[in-house]
């Protein structure tokens, strides 16, 4: 039986407290080693593709223990074969884990996500798509398709070069009101919706939400906050 971990955290949970149930509805299991403690739960086979049952538990036990103390969250599907293996984890990592801590202590992350215009978006045709004889006004198919892709490219670029320029925009916009940023691109061919992710101290959190509502931004965009959530998005290189 391998076990699904959750998150990582730097003392062991109070033995009075209930803990809420995890993926499959097992029971979640503290594991202490020198320092520090791991939530896990035991993962059976058809939960290893997470649906939204399990991915609501998932987070329910994360933001249980992320309400009294600082977690490193797990992505879902962080996944060891015993319990052994979850305290070498633990002495293994025993420093990058006790930095990271202390590094994201009293910080919780933020959401914005922004829904951009079909021009930020990218252009709404692919070349491929074109047919070569209409393709602008050249009498050569194959030279019109290689300037439609020519122009398809062009598209995509600028449109990276505007989606830089607006998170940069929004960044110095709430500049003082978090301490570290993350920005998350649309698969420019597929999505219209451009990830910001910021760590921001508990303190600020009310004052974060205000200068968010604030925000004008030179594109007509809409915004939608989200958060206070464990910090999710600030941990990828440490995940097992």
């Amino acid at each position: 039986m391998s076990y699904l971990l959750y998150c990582i955290f730097g003392t062991a949970a109070r033995q009075d407290q209930q803990l809420p149930a995890g993926i499959g509805r097992q029971p979640v299991l503290v594991v202490a080693h020198n320092g520090l403690s791991a939530a896990l739960s035991e993962l059976g086979e058809s939960d290893l593709v997470p649906g939204i049952a399990q991915t609501l538990a998932y987070e329910r036990v994360v933001e249980h223990f992320f309400r009294d103390q600082t977690v490193i969250p797990m992505r879902y599907g962080c996944q060891l074969e015993n319990v052994s293996e979850v305290i070498s984890l633990l002495e293994d990592h025993h420093e990058e884990y006790q930095k990271l801590l202390v590094d994201l202590e009293g910080l919780n992350e933020m959401g914005i996500r922004v829904l951009l215009e079909e021009s930020e978006a990218g252009v709404k045709t692919d070349a491929s798509l074109v047919p070569p004889d209409t393709s602008l006004g050249f009498s050569n198919p194959g030279t019109a398709y290689l300037a439609a892709k020519r122009e398809h490219f062009l598209g995509l670029d600028r449109a990276v070069l505007d989606q830089r320029l607006l998170a940069d925009e929004l960044c110095v916009s709430l500049s003082g009101f978090f301490v570290r940023r993350r920005v998350e691109s649309p698969d420019l061919t597929r999505s219209r919706l451009l990830s910001l992710y910021f760590l921001v101290p508990r303190a600020s959190l009310e004052s974060f939400r205000q200068a968010t509502r604030s925000l004008r931004t030179k594109e007509s965009v809409k915004l939608l906050l989200s958060g206070p959530w464990p910090p999710y998005n600030f941990v990828d290189f440490l995940q097992p």
